[in-house]
This record gives structure tokens, C-alpha cells and sequence, in this order.
């Protein structure tokens, strides 16, 4: 069974319905994928801003239900923060991938901040076809 990791990038273009990647996403989400606590924050704030509270405690609904959600601990924090200082990479990407490494997940994103900077983790690019 393959393991994967969505950042918020992944998570945003599903509920937003970007084609092809909503349906890629939508298909992956069988594989139940890991997210950091800290993406699934900025997939709520950003859903709350753009389309209000309701719609973003649905998308939180959606991630309880078919997401694994890995709470920030000590080694991810340490994990994070080493790729940070190494990388050039917002927060919320270097959660994702210290949480995809940690879990030897691939992950599923079009952000370029990940894709762009080459690393040891395994991604997968949602804007190739």
C-alpha cells in the first residue's frame, strides 16, 4: 500500500475543484494519505476566509474522515525545523515534509516551494498529467 502526504496546496485545489488534480486527490484519498496538523490548519483558515466558518468545519469533517492526521511532536518540531534553516520553505512545507519523511510517505502537491527545492523526501507533482 503506498503512503502519501497531502500539503494544503493538494487540499485546497480538491475542495476549490481544480481539474485534474481534484480528481487525482480524490482517488488518492482511498490510500488514506497523512496531513500534518499544521496544513490542515492552513487549509482551515484559508477556507474560513474565502468561504466562511461552515464551510471550513466541513473541510476539517472531510480530513477527520479520510486523512490520517499526524499531531506535531517533539521530532517533527525538530524535523521541521531542520529542513526550514536548510531549505528555502514556508513552515507549513517543512511540516508537511518532515511529516511525509517520518511516515515514508510520497507527497502529493503542485506547490512549487516543494517541488522547486530537491531534498531526500519523495514528491509527487499534481500538475503533471
Amino acid at each position: 500500500k503506498m503512503n502519501y502526504c497531502l500539503d494544503s496546496w493538494a487540499v485546497i485545489a480538491l475542495i476549490e475543484n481544480e481539474e485534474p488534480v481534484a480528481t487525482i486527490i480524490e482517488r488518492l484519498l482511498e490510500h488514506r494519505p497523512y496531513i500534518s496538523t499544521v496544513n490542515a490548519t492552513e487549509v482551515f483558515y484559508v477556507t474560513n476566509r474565502r468561504s466562511g466558518i461552515d464551510a471550513a468545519n466541513e473541510v476539517m469533517t472531510i480530513l477527520r474522515a479520510k486523512t490520517r492526521i499526524v499531531p506535531v511532536d517533539i521530532n517533527i518540531a525538530t524535523s521541521a525545523g531542520l529542513i526550514k534553516s536548510n531549505h528555502k520553505m514556508s513552515l507549513g512545507d517543512s511540516f508537511c515534509v518532515a511529516t511525509a519523511l517520518q511516515h515514508s510517505a510520497t507527497i502529493l502537491t503542485g506547490d512549487p516551494e516543494i517541488l522547486d527545492v530537491k531534498g531526500k523526501w519523495k514528491v509527487r507533482d499534481l500538475r503533471q498529467k
